[in-house]
């Protein structure tokens, strides 16, 4: 049987990790993905990573991505990444929802997860933490009203438009980063996107914006710093991040797929692939095929469990599933402690 986890590099990553060793401050980037219950599958290996290897860090880590990837992120920035990251995993695991919900309500219930993510304190420590730095994707809407008339046009318009070409989605949507004023994400010219200042202010509207996926959660109407419009879930752009990062650190991926879709209305465009280019300087870390294989129902939590599973039964799968995933962070540093990355690579792209 193959190793829980892979470690995926693209070729500028593989020869420096090659030649360098795998240590952390070969990284200047952390993405990470939309997903939705997916990053139950990242949680244990986010505290190993966030809790352990990258304690010491002291320069800027630039934590950049969209939907429950943020989410994650927020939890990462705080000034005990474990904790918060324990917190938000019992909260989601015990989390109950039953049909019919409207996305007025299920938005309420995203706040309720934000209250336990951020508490009271947790905007500030984030925008004063002394290393990581957090962007946050989201796309705001050209034209469309909060109306699902209106909505649903403009989307299907778009979903049309993109299987001939990514580059049309502009047309219907600009992408908006909120980034830490501390320091901008090292994206690379010609990554079009809106920069609006994060603030403690606008922190819980951005990551209910990056996180608002349209007919399920309400679309944010407001964002301190933004222009007027709609903002929705930056994974209708930004799904798995096909992004071109500036050189000349490396980008961390942990991800739970060897997929990357680069945007959402590609989800089913199996030939639809990231720029290679944009993957060069990337290590991807993700649970293997016959991993996956051996969780319950033989895949990792998602959406689609709320419909498919009763209550009782989805939770007793997630949360078996999760307590598998320390296998992952047992593979991980055991290899990072025996120095064995560099002889675990494979090629990504």
């Amino acid at each position: 049987m193959s190793r829980p986890l892979r470690f995926l590099a693209g070729p500028e990553a593989m020869a420096r990790i090659r030649a360098e060793g795998f240590q952390e401050d070969l990284f200047d980037v952390v993405a990470g993905a939309s997903g939705g219950p997916k990053w139950l599958a990242l949680t244990r290996l986010d505290r190993a990573l966030f809790g352990r290897w990258f304690r010491t860090r002291t320069r800027p880590l630039h934590l950049v991505g969209s939907s429950i990837g943020c989410w994650r992120f927020a939890c990462i920035a705080q000034p005990d990444p474990v904790a918060a990251c324990a917190r938000f995993e019992d909260t989601y695991l015990d989390y109950e929802v039953e049909a019919p919900v409207t996305a007025a309500a299920l938005t309420a219930h995203c706040r309720g997860f934000l209250d336990v993510i951020l508490g009271r304190s947790g905007a500030a420590d984030i925008l004063a933490h002394p290393c990581m730095r957090l962007s946050v994707l989201a796309v705001r809407g050209r034209g469309m009203r909060d109306h699902p008339v209106s909505m649903g046009l403009g989307l299907a318009a778009a979903a049309l438009a993109n299987t001939a070409s990514r580059r049309s989605l502009h047309l219907f949507f600009e992408r908006t980063c909120i980034q830490d004023p501390r320091s901008a994400p090292p994206f690379a010219p010609g990554f079009a996107a809106r920069a609006v200042p994060l603030t403690a202010a606008n922190m819980e509207a951005a990551l209910l914006a990056t996180a608002a996926v349209p007919f399920v959660f309400a679309a944010v109407p407001q964002l301190e710093g933004g222009p007027p419009g709609l903002y929705l879930d930056g994974g209708i752009l930004d799904y798995h991040l096909d992004i071109p990062y500036q050189p000349p650190g490396l980008v961390l991926y942990p991800h739970f797929s060897e997929r990357i879709v680069p945007g959402w209305f590609d989800k089913s465009l199996r030939w639809r692939r990231p720029d290679p280019r944009n993957l060069a300087r990337t290590l991807l870390i993700c649970p293997s095929r016959d991993f996956i294989a051996g969780l319950p129902h033989g895949r990792i939590p998602e959406r689609s469990d709320f419909k498919r599973l009763p209550t009782a039964a989805r939770k007793t799968a997630w949360r078996r599933a999760v307590a598998e995933t320390d296998r992952l962070v047992d593979c991980f540093l055991e290899a990072v402690e025996r120095q064995r990355v560099p002889d675990l690579l494979e090629p990504l792209c």
